[in-house]
């Protein structure tokens, strides 16, 4: 019970704010993503409890009694009051993403907290095992530091599968568009379930190639699973559950869970008409699926959607993506044209001055898109195309100075 008064003080006054930070309002499943920040800690505390109770036994010398319950039957209902702390700590950090997202986990996604569940038994279990050899005294605090590190350190490392053995990177599901990938799910089921059947069987007495057979066969199971996972175990999600707003131009396809829909639609359409009116090539659909057909431009990042963030949106679509040859080479001289022509189409779009934005648009940036503004319509458009093109590859420095685009 005292361990379980730290855990909830632990997850409420030091994780609450990464937990409802990356959780996405109205979207289930990125609670559950940001509740795993808590996994280490509610590990930790597990093992440490489990190695509590196993040297507990061990010093009193309760096996070596002739006791008329067998090993199992002793233990469990001792480590069944650890297990239900993790879990416990593990719903407290679900809540507060509740409290955050507006909404419940869906059922889909819910395998990710019977993993939760399974690290914490496998934790457990491992902890008492290890109590039962070490002294008492070392036995919970060297478990509270193994069961942290075990896991939380794959995380950072550089090969990604280990990660995805102890749902290290669960905090990457899931942005509106993404869902939990199925084999970062079943991986850490199996690696788990191996720990925690091994573990039972050891405290049993069983033949030890027993638990052996069984740890081998369900580390192997998972890694197979999981060895293709990228950094990120998440997937795209059903584009079948977009809402699509066809009653204009241009369409616009939205998740469910954004809100003010029409507001964004009629926004996209009033900003869409101003560009296309301007002279600007407007494509006749928006969508935040990920596969894109052709006429259509990504709608938004990866999170939700906003009104005030349309403008930005819909100027990334007059832009070109930064090229290949950029990202390997490192070399990119015509990137500081990026931020004016943002403020200038901003400023098209919305017909307000061009403004800075932090991290988007500087306050020189936003200066030299009103100058660029000052000037007669065919000039803007030279200074935009010179630009426009020098953005398309590595090449090539940027015009800004508006004299040097009309040459």
């Amino acid at each position: 019970m005292l361990m379980l008064v730290f855990l909830a003080g632990y997850v409420l006054l030091l994780l609450s704010e990464p937990i409802t930070a990356g959780t996405v309002h109205g979207y289930g499943p990125s609670v559950l993503g940001n509740a795993s920040y808590t996994i280490p800690f509610a590990a930790a505390a597990c093992a440490a409890s489990g190695a509590w109770e196993g040297a507990r036994l061990r010093r009193g010398n309760v096996f070596g009694q002739t006791p008329s319950r067998s090993r199992l039957a002793i233990a469990l209902p001792l480590l069944a009051p650890v297990w239900v702390m993790g879990v416990a700590g593990m719903l407290i950090a679900v809540g507060i993403g509740v409290s955050a997202a507006g909404t419940l986990p869906p059922f889909s996604h819910l395998g990710m907290f019977v993993v939760f569940a399974m690290l914490m038994a496998a934790a457990t279990l491992a902890g008492y095992l290890l109590g039962g050899l070490l002294p008492h005294l070392a036995a919970a605090p060297l478990a509270m530091v193994v069961g942290f590190c075990l896991t939380a350190f794959p995380g950072s490392w550089d090969t990604p599968w280990p990660r995805h053995l102890v749902a290290g990177a669960y905090d990457s599901c899931c942005s509106i568009g993404s869902v939990i990938d199925p084999a970062a799910v079943w991986g850490p089921l199996l690696f788990t379930g191996g720990i925690i059947a091994a573990s039972l069987l050891v405290i049993a007495q069983a033949s030890r190639w027993k638990p052996l057979a069984v740890l081998v066969a369900a580390s192997a199971a998972s890694v197979y699973l999981v060895v293709n996972l990228s950094y990120s175990p998440v997937t795209d999600r059903n584009p079948d559950a977009l809402v699509c707003d066809t009653a204009g131009a241009p369409e616009v396809c939205l998740w469910p869970e954004t809100p003010d829909r029409s507001r964004i639609v009629a926004t996209t359409r009033t900003y869409s008409g101003r560009l296309q009116s301007a002279g600007f090539p407007v494509l006749a659909s928006f969508t935040q699926n990920r596969d894109l057909k052709p006429g259509q431009a990504h709608f938004g990042g990866k999170g939700q959607v906003c009104e005030q963030d349309v403008a930005a949106n819909l100027t990334n679509t007059l832009l070109p993506p930064i090229p290949e040859c950029a990202r390997a080479s490192r070399k990119y001289p015509a990137y500081p044209a990026r931020g004016p022509l943002t403020a200038w189409l901003t400023a098209i779009a919305t017909q307000t001055p061009p403004a800075p934005v932090q991290g988007r648009i500087s306050p020189d940036d936003a200066k030299l898109a009103h100058k660029i503004l000052t000037l007669p319509s065919d000039r803007q458009h030279a200074w935009y195309e010179t630009n426009r093109t020098a953005l398309t590859g590595c090449d090539q420095n940027p015009t800004l100075n508006p004299e040097g685009a009309s040459r």
